[in-house]
């Protein structure tokens, strides 16, 4: 009977999940965000983190991001009491057809996009085990030696990812502890090397961001888990679709992010000089001698994160096969984005450096997620009171609740695109600005102004904040 249910969730992907399809507890979910946060390129800002010294790694790691998250985890919540995968999250502010467009690309390739990011890195690592941990983490005249690895890790997470969440559910809770146990050695070996004092009284060493452009990519990085809703939706209760998301992914993250800016640090104090380059987690491994154990947890997480990102990336795309008119149908979906990201997981090679194809795809990425989770949030938060019609988010007919024009919400488009535009244009404009209070807070308030006043402009402020009946209400969320 579980079996069938599983195999019918995976036919209906973008359709709200019956009860008996709510499966995940507090540690499936909790499992589940802490090996995506533990992963590679946590480890990687936690060291860009500490060239900015100890301060602000502290501050960032342990004040900012868990607020950070609080929003993200609010996506959470949503989900849960919609039922339906992250795309349905965006049709009230965008409308039934608008919001599955647009987030239904955006999120299928972001989140491929993603899986070049750390597919690359456990290739890398793999090719440092395979090697005895020599070498260097983006050797250029090595890089037909990742051709092979790179193939033989997006097999593998594709095959994960296209079983769906009952197969990605098992392997989070293997990586995870695998993680632990991995992770806590590697832990141990790197706090163990050098004083605690000597670490803590760091200073700036070679800082490649400012406080505020470093805040800027963490928002990034949280608000860019673009899977959010499509594991929610599937929790036993809200408190586990918050709690258990919020917890997993600052715990992981924060881990993670310690470990790589401890090995910076000490990697500063045993030579005397710091370097970019030296966050790179193969890198660092390497020059600390710890490239067995460290390498190992390094290609876990690719894949398990790699894993989730697919996962997502195929519900995406499931929206974009429904609202084409065909049945829609998971398992294929996710079939069709693990075949595709064999292909695109090649792309860092084609790059110079490995750092500079991460920082432009943050920076890219950025400027379109930011604006529409603000647009989501203030639609959902302040003008509708967080009541929503659940039945007709699925409601894709003309009329509908949330169809707006032609499927299409005006005045939530034109928020986005001009939260999109002040995103791109505000650090070329006001640059010295930027450097005080960074592109993503004045990106938020532009967002939630701009959709304010256009509602306002068409009168639909009040038709917004229409209350549903208190049973209805309650039901639906």
């Amino acid at each position: 009977m579980q079996e069938e249910s599983g195999q019918h969730l995976e036919r209906t992907g973008i359709r709200p999940v019956s009860p008996g399809d709510r499966t995940y507890g507090f540690f499936d979910l909790f499992w589940n965000w802490f090996g995506d946060g533990a992963n590679a390129s946590s480890w990687y800002f936690g060291g860009l983190l500490a060239l900015s010294g100890v301060s602000i790694l502290f501050w960032n790691t342990f004040f900012w991001t868990p607020l950070i998250i609080l929003p993200w985890a609010t996506l959470a919540y949503m989900a849960y009491r919609t039922g339906g995968t992250t795309v349905v999250l965006a049709r009230p502010a965008l409308g039934v057809t608008g919001g599955s467009l647009f987030l239904g690309v955006a999120e299928t390739v972001v989140q491929i996009g993603w899986t070049t990011v750390t597919t690359y890195i456990g290739a890398v690592s793999l090719v440092q085990i395979w090697n005895g941990g020599e070498g260097t983490a983006d050797p250029s005249s090595g890089k037909a030696a990742l051709i092979f690895p790179v193939a033989l890790i997006a097999l593998l997470q594709g095959a994960v990812a296209t079983l769906g969440p009952k197969a990605i559910r098992i392997l989070k809770w293997i990586a995870s502890l695998l993680l632990l146990g991995f992770g806590g050695v590697e832990t141990y070996e790197v706090l163990s090397r050098w004083d605690l004092s000597r670490i803590l009284s760091y200073g700036k060493s070679a800082p490649v961001f400012t406080p505020m452009q470093l805040l800027d990519i963490s928002f990034i990085n949280i608000w860019t888990w673009l899977q959010v809703g499509d594991f929610a939706r599937l929790s036993k209760n809200p408190r586990v679709a918050v709690w258990a998301s919020w917890l997993g992914i600052w715990s992981g993250q924060a881990w993670f992010v310690l470990v790589g800016a401890v090995g910076v640090i000490g990697l500063g104090l045993a030579t005397g000089h710091s370097s970019p380059q030296d966050s790179d987690p193969a890198r660092l491994m390497g020059h600390l001698g710890l490239s067995g154990v460290a390498l190992s947890v390094i290609f876990l997480s690719s894949v398990s994160v790699s894993s989730s990102n697919l996962y997502g990336a195929g519900m995406a795309f499931d929206a974009l096969w429904t609202g084409s008119g065909k049945t829609p149908h998971s398992r294929k979906a996710l079939g069709v984005v693990s075949l595709i990201q064999i292909v695109t997981s090649f792309l860092p090679l084609f790059f110079a450096s490995f750092i500079s194809y991460f920082t432009s795809f943050l920076s890219t990425i950025g400027g379109i997620f930011i604006p529409l989770w603000s647009l989501v949030l203030t639609d959902y938060l302040w003008y509708r009171k967080r009541q929503l019609d659940v039945p007709s988010l699925y409601d894709l007919s003309p009329g509908s609740r949330y169809w707006g024009r032609g499927g299409f919400h005006p005045p939530g488009f034109l928020a986005l695109g001009l939260g999109i535009a002040f995103y791109y244009l505000f650090p070329r404009m006001a640059p010295a600005v930027v450097q005080s209070v960074g592109v993503t807070f004045p990106t938020i308030l532009w967002t939630g102004g701009v959709y304010f006043l256009s509602l306002r402009w068409r009168g639909e402020e009040q038709l917004c904040r229409i209350k549903l009946p208190a049973d209805e209400g309650e039901e639906n969320g």
